[in-house]
């Protein structure tokens, strides 16, 4: 087979008489739309498994590089747009915005604060919990975790964050935290 790349096509030739040619504007464009439907359906187990099912069979392990591409540039456009609306892009912010949404559907965590920083300890998370459930771990990992990054460098691109646990890997908490110098 022989492969060529053109800006917007993927051409493979699979012999002198046949060729196939991908739109990778199409693809990335169902990719998005894709990652949409599972993120939005984080709470609802049966939507979310037959969509994690279908992600991995229509593009498996091969589209995760462009996938985490997809929610980190989404992901701080987004929180960009948040940080322009709010008074303040600070370590409360964040707390604010944030945390107090998480809780609001069902997270729970301890806050340690400082003057600019904030240690958060979850010890419950409704995305771990289902993608746990569902035995799709890494997959949570992929579509709700990689974000935690993403968010803070939108919300403040100042703000330096660090996490070194995560109940979706089956760690007794996740331990973001956000400092702010």
């Amino acid at each position: 087979m022989l492969v060529r790349y053109t800006p917007n096509h993927l051409l493979l030739w699979f012999d002198s008489s046949e060729a196939a040619v991908i739109d990778l504007d199409a693809q990335d464009s169902k990719l998005r739309e894709l990652i949409t439907e599972i993120r939005r359906a984080r709470s609802k187990q049966r939507k979310l498994k037959t969509l994690l099912e279908k992600y991995e069979n229509e593009y498996g392990s091969q589209a995760e590089k462009r996938v985490l591409e997809i929610i980190a540039e989404d992901t701080k456009n987004v929180w960009a747009d948040i940080a322009e609306k709010r008074e303040k892009n600070d370590i409360q912010g964040i707390l604010d915005t944030l945390w107090s949404s998480f809780e609001q559907i069902g997270g729970e965590f301890t806050v340690e604060r400082t003057e600019d920083s904030a240690q958060i300890h979850c010890t419950k998370c409704p995305m771990a919990d289902m993608y746990l459930k569902i035995g799709k771990p890494e997959l949570g990992l992929i579509f709700h975790c990689s974000t935690d990054p993403h968010i803070v460098a939108g919300f403040n691109p100042k703000m330096k964050f660090r996490i070194t646990k995560r109940l979706m890997n089956g760690d007794s908490c996740c331990d973001h935290y956000y400092n702010l110098r």
